[in-house]
């Protein structure tokens, strides 16, 4: 018998079917699981791959995890509820699939997929974003180079392969105002350059504030220390938080770059865009009022806030015109 808020599900591992019994987190019904690869190798890594009306990217970066050598990947796609056939690609690679009924958000998915997983590593990548050969186990040793390392992050690219900043410092004050201000015009001003860690070259690992998560490698112990994401953040923004909450208590962020993540990038932003441009500066505000510091945070948080406000307004404006042209 299947007990109350259970539901049965098939584990296909070598094509053989076996019954399994697997508790579906409130809000979602889960629609397979699978393995991916050799069941006789140890699991090592658990990646959760949140998806949203991503049928068309999925499918190149799950074959980029299940490509990956010198480590078992077991990847859990949560779906936010999409309206394409993301839930039917992701089952025909072989991942395991949480379909939730509404769009719960990035955070809150990432940590659905984590929850319950007994592997020492977690993964988080986009699905629009496929990991190099050898990303994985590239990310896990630079976390054995000294240090208390609780988050990895590689290097990104477009498919161009031009470099993307995915390895950023804390926004101060100053920082914060006029990249807010001027990144987009003047992208090469100095408080972007320092935002965007222009103290690292692209190819040099090294210890950072945060890095994007876009792609991302934790101890599962460093993970579940800090609670995972913060689910008050819906998308964006979270990831930053994340790498501050990590780094106050004792646990390190590291760029590496001999590892390589191809990101395609502003899909959500571009079916979206004003949803993207409200939670990006609702994030930014909530974080701003979360790190700056306590005796100068009655000062500067009524400022940031009112700069980002605008700055949001604005850009919604702008984006809101053209979009009509």
């Amino acid at each position: 018998m299947v007990g109350s808020g259970e539901v049965l599900v098939g584990v296909i591992v070598c094509g053989i079917r076996a019954p399994y019994r697997a508790r579906a987190p409130a809000g979602a019904r889960l629609v397979t699981v699978r393995t991916l690869g050799r069941v006789t190798v140890p699991v090592a890594v658990d990646c959760v791959v949140v998806s949203y009306n991503s049928a068309d990217d999925l499918p190149l970066c799950l074959r980029s995890l299940a490509d990956q050598t010198g480590v078992e990947v077991v990847v859990t796609v949560v779906d936010n509820c999409s309206s394409d056939d993301s839930v039917a690609v992701a089952q025909a690679h072989g991942a395991r699939v949480l379909a939730n009924t509404s769009n719960r958000g990035f955070a809150a998915a990432v940590n659905q997929g984590l929850r319950g997983g007994a592997s020492p590593w977690v993964l988080i990548l986009n699905p629009d974003a496929r990991l190099a050969p050898g990303g994985v186990r590239a990310l896990m040793d630079a976390t054995s180079r000294g240090g208390r390392v609780g988050c990895v992050g590689p290097r990104t690219t477009d498919v161009e392969g031009t470099v993307y900043p995915s390895a950023r410092a804390f926004p101060g004050v100053f920082t914060a105002l006029v990249h807010g201000l001027l990144g987009r015009v003047w992208p090469g001003n100095p408080a972007t350059r320092r935002y965007h860690a222009g103290h690292l070259a692209g190819d040099v690992t090294g210890e950072v504030d945060w890095v994007s998560g876009c792609c991302m490698l934790l101890p599962r112990a460093a993970w579940e220390q800090v609670g995972g994401f913060d689910e008050r953040y819906f998308m964006y923004v979270e990831d930053m938080d994340l790498c501050f909450r990590l780094r106050q208590v004792g646990w390190r962020t590291v760029f590496e770059p001999g590892a390589t993540v191809v990101h395609v990038g502003g899909r959500s932003s571009r079916r979206r865009p004003l949803r993207s441009i409200y939670h990006h500066h609702r994030g930014a505000i909530r974080f701003y009022w979360r790190s700056a510091a306590p005796w100068h945070r009655p000062v500067t948080g009524p400022l940031a806030t009112l700069v980002l406000v605008i700055r949001g307004v604005v850009l919604g404006v702008l984006t809101a015109v053209s979009s009509r042209r």
